[in-house]
């Protein structure tokens, strides 16, 4: 399928994410991830033991760093590094402190905040499970965890963790946005919407949400309201290629050709935006359209000649199958 929601991206290989439990005494759900192998998580340690949460630039890089005081210290300058965008300083310094200072669940979350962006997924669970093993409601493990999952295509038990998330703090607009994607791929529209206005509502110049919410919308042939939505999308975000790729498609559905192929090309060639259409066209059963289109990318690019040639040939035999 051409459109989609930002943020439902597929299972990343060589990820291991699995496992729920409850954790005694508070009904909460935390998630227990399989990491190198072994089934019973991270266990908090003290001393110098953190490293292997360390995803980064040598540490010999910081080697020059004068010696901190206290905990608190370390974190201040970890906070400092991060404002400036020195994200590997920011978790050495991180780590410092917990080496000080164990028991400091906010500061693993940040560690592990800080490893989910840079794509280092396993250090990221990591930190995020030793932040809950510390205080089993926080709202920005949970929420971490519960992206994570998603990504992974758990969806039960990514729903869980971040339906904890958003009822320990009701500002996480990610786990809001989060839910709303999963409304709609089981099909609870009318609950895909509701949480895309709380992300909205906490959130509201957010390209990604608007995005969302006018695909939740073309899903059940609001057509006008998703073109509303991915139009706000792109005036907060000129550059929001997946607003771009959803516009086409509707544009698509709605025969207005010359405009799908006028948005697709602002986020790729023009051969592959007629392909794109010819696609969108053949998924849909209008055969003899699509054809027409596969055509015209073959004609755009000689380089494109052979997937846009494969294309035809699959349309057609849809063609002489159907009998049109």
């Amino acid at each position: 399928m051409i459109g989609q929601w930002t943020d439902a991206a597929p299972a990343a290989k060589g990820q291991n994410l699995s496992g729920i439990r409850k954790l005694a005494g508070v009904g909460l759900v935390a998630t227990l991830l399989v990491l190198g192998g072994c089934a019973s998580g991270p266990q908090i340690k003290s001393g110098n033991a953190y490293t292997d949460l360390y995803d980064g630039k040598s540490e010999l890089t910081f080697s020059t760093l004068m010696p901190v005081e206290s905990a608190q210290e370390a974190i201040a300058r970890g906070d400092a590094a991060y404002r400036q965008g020195k994200l590997d300083e920011a978790v050495f310094e991180y780590i410092r402190s917990l080496e000080l200072d164990p028991e400091n669940a906010d500061t693993f979350y940040k560690v592990g905040a800080i490893n989910q962006h840079k794509g280092a997924s396993d250090k990221a669970a990591s930190a995020f499970q030793l932040a809950l093993q510390l205080q089993p409601d926080h709202a920005g493990a949970l929420e971490g965890l519960g992206l994570m999952l998603m990504k992974q295509r758990q969806h039960d038990k990514a729903r869980v963790l971040l339906e904890e998330a958003v009822a320990a703090d009701e500002t996480r607009w990610q786990a809001f946005n989060a839910l709303g994607i999963m409304a709609d791929l089981r099909g609870d529209f009318a609950a895909a919407r509701a949480f895309y206005d709380r992300a909205l509502a906490i959130s509201p110049r957010n390209a990604r949400i608007h995005n969302n919410l006018g695909y939740s919308f073309y899903l059940i042939g609001h057509w006008n309201r998703a073109e509303y939505q991915y139009q706000t999308a792109l005036n907060i975000d000129p550059e929001h290629e997946r607003a771009w790729r959803n516009l086409g498609q509707l544009y698509t559905r709605l025969e207005r050709y010359d405009e799908a192929l006028e948005v697709l090309i602002k986020v790729m060639p023009e051969a592959d935006a007629w392909n794109t259409i010819g696609y969108i066209l053949m998924n849909e059963g209008n055969y003899r359209q699509a054809e027409e289109f596969f055509g015209k990318a073959a004609k755009a690019s000689p380089s494109y000649h052979v997937t846009a040639n494969e294309n035809l040939e699959q349309v057609r035999r849809l063609i002489a199958r159907s009998g049109d």
